[in-house]
């Protein structure tokens, strides 16, 4: 599988993918599956981000990653620098304190052996996707339909 030429290629695209993880969230969370509810919310909120990139710098296609080695990565700190959003530029904004809790997803916590505690899949799925959410507030602030 080559993932440069099957990663989503435009703004639509990166919703679908992350519209899937939210999905994805919501049966996880449902069945009690907090390990992979906190996954699917950290990809879901990567793709959201992803799509904010595309919007905000005018991309046709998603750039491969010798272009933009930058884009090519899982951290939503480094994506929202890409976006130049900073934590501390975010000030009083309501939504700073439901970004920290997004900002504490890795990738790597996958392969962590230990479970992550329901209040913390919890937490991490109402800041996501609450009606005053991250996803609500990156829709927003980059103008996105999610």
């Amino acid at each position: 599988m080559d993932w440069e030429e099957d990663s989503p290629q435009s703004v639509e695209e990166w919703l679908v993918v992350a519209e899937r993880f939210r999905g994805d969230a919501r049966a996880l969370r449902k069945d009690k599956r907090f390990t992979s509810t906190w996954n699917a919310v950290g990809f879901a909120i990567e793709c959201y981000l992803k799509a904010a990139i595309m919007r905000k710098l005018g991309l046709n296609r998603w750039p491969s990653k010798s272009e933009r080695p930058d884009l090519w990565v899982h951290e939503t700190a480094e994506l929202l620098r890409v976006l130049g959003v900073t934590f501390d530029g975010l000030g009083k904004h309501p939504v700073r304190y439901r970004l920290k809790t997004v900002l504490d997803w890795k990738r790597r916590h996958g392969y962590n052996l230990d479970p992550i505690p329901e209040k913390y899949a919890e937490q991490i799925y109402q800041d996501a996707f609450s009606s005053d959410g991250v996803v609500e507030w990156i829709a927003k602030t980059f103008h996105l339909p999610c």
